[in-house]
């Protein structure tokens, strides 16, 4: 009888162990949906507060002089470059008219196609913001001049560099 009794007890305390066990994984079960949900609202947050930097040149018209106060906001982001497309001026020179900015100083840019508005394979050299506010230089750039700002993402989706084209 004694056995019978232990029998029992051990056999209710095993099922009651396994409803608790059951039912708490149930319950994780309905809850993973929703804490998926949240996490990626929370990366979304987190990308958006990210971005948000960068939010003044999102496809805005701005100025020669934005481009200088760009350079000097963005000196602490390595990798970060700033991509400038100057207007076509009779009798200067082609090829100092697309030019590129590392504002880190790290000297150099990854390569940038223009036209497409998208990186390539490669580097390519960088100037300084002494170079463009030098108004005797070959890539001066007229704080009256007016440029549209795009944003580039590299292929993380992250902000990578800035493209500024002449209107």
């Amino acid at each position: 009888m004694e056995n019978i009794a232990s029998f029992l007890k051990t056999t209710i305390s095993i099922l009651i162990t396994l409803a608790i066990i059951s039912s708490g994984l149930f319950l994780w079960g309905k809850t993973q949906p929703v804490v998926e949900l949240a996490n990626n609202q929370a990366a979304a947050q987190a990308r958006a507060l990210s971005e948000q930097q960068y939010s003044a040149f999102d496809n805005q018209l701005v100025s020669g002089s934005q481009i200088l106060t760009a350079y000097r906001r963005y000196e602490s982001q390595p990798g970060f470059c700033l991509y400038i497309e100057r207007p076509y001026v009779y009798g200067q020179d082609a090829s100092n008219r697309q030019i590129s900015m590392n504002p880190s100083g790290e000297g150099y840019c990854r390569e940038f196609d223009f036209t497409s508005g998208k990186f390539k394979e490669g580097t390519r050299s960088s100037w300084t913001d002494e170079d463009i506010s030098n108004a005797s230089g070959s890539v001066y750039i007229s704080p009256q001049s007016r440029y549209r700002a795009k944003l580039i993402k590299d292929k993380n989706e992250r902000i990578a560099a800035i493209y500024f084209q002449a209107q």
